[in-house]
């Protein structure tokens, strides 16, 4: 009875991790067969509406299936216990939001129609609300597991898990090294906004954050910041990667939480 899958929180994960595989594996084919490579996919409304909307409605449904049928819909989206992370990471998605807005302002706005904007920010919405389920959600409620957890272990393999989430992009176009880059982009990502999520209390605010980022990176794409705005991305991202590594080696020396999480049925 010592082995890991005889821990309840393996037992939760292992059955998180299957509940996500058909996902992690199908949609992209289901990518695929859209026709529009991953590169291109936000470039106008026809690729936004044909290779991002129906490939992440889909995995939106399934997700919200999932977690509505294993009675974990109700606790993910619950405001949390408290979380001990110290005050000063809400320095997190403030720099986070400061980078985006930064973006913004560089986007070239009078070049896109009206439509463009309203397709691209509701299919950017669906894209956080979908991956924040999945990751900061069903993973992460399953890395918890019923009874005493650990912060550490929660954050980092729901972070791993979104990391490897998007290794499958190479089936949509995108070539493998930029995939690696991003997985590994992914997984630093991932712990922001897992950090967020637990110092909010409330899995909104990574989704906000998540479609926030995304949605500025696509608006900017073709017109990178000038130099002082570059310098200021810069600053800010150094800011959150060093927060992040305080947050991860922080949360890696407490102990578990007393917090019991009730099992699912």
């Amino acid at each position: 009875m010592n082995s890991l899958s005889a821990l309840p929180w393996a037992r939760s994960l292992r059955r998180a991790a299957l509940m996500l595989l058909p996902a992690m594996v199908l949609f992209p084919l289901l990518g695929r067969l859209t026709g529009v490579d991953y590169d291109v996919m936000a470039d106008n409304t026809a690729n936004v509406l044909r290779g991002v909307v129906p490939m992440v409605g889909v995995s939106l449904l399934y997700g919200l299936a999932l977690a509505w049928r294993s009675a974990w819909l109700k606790p993910i989206f619950a405001k949390q216990p408290p979380s001990e992370f110290p005050k000063f990471l809400w320095l997190i998605p403030a720099c986070w939001t400061g980078m985006c807005l930064i973006r913004l302002v560089s986007s070239p706005w009078p070049s896109f129609d009206a439509t463009y904007v309203i397709v691209l920010a509701v299919a950017m919405t669906m894209v956080g609300f979908n991956e924040e389920l999945l990751f900061r959600g069903i993973v992460a409620y399953g890395a918890r597991g019923p009874g005493p957890w650990s912060e550490a272990r929660t954050m980092l393999v729901s972070s791993l898990g979104f990391g490897l989430f998007h290794l499958p992009n190479v089936l949509v176009g995108q070539a493998l090294g930029p995939t690696l880059m991003q997985v590994c982009y992914a997984f630093l990502m991932g712990i922001a906004l897992f950090i967020s999520m637990r110092i909010s209390r409330s899995i909104m605010l990574p989704v906000a954050m998540h479609a926030l980022w995304d949605f500025s990176t696509f608006t900017s794409k073709s017109h990178p910041p000038g130099d002082v705005l570059s310098l200021v991305t810069a600053v800010l991202m150094i800011v959150t990667l060093l927060l992040i590594l305080f947050a991860t080696v922080w949360s890696l020396g407490k102990k578990r939480h007393l917090i019991s999480i009730p099992s699912s049925p």
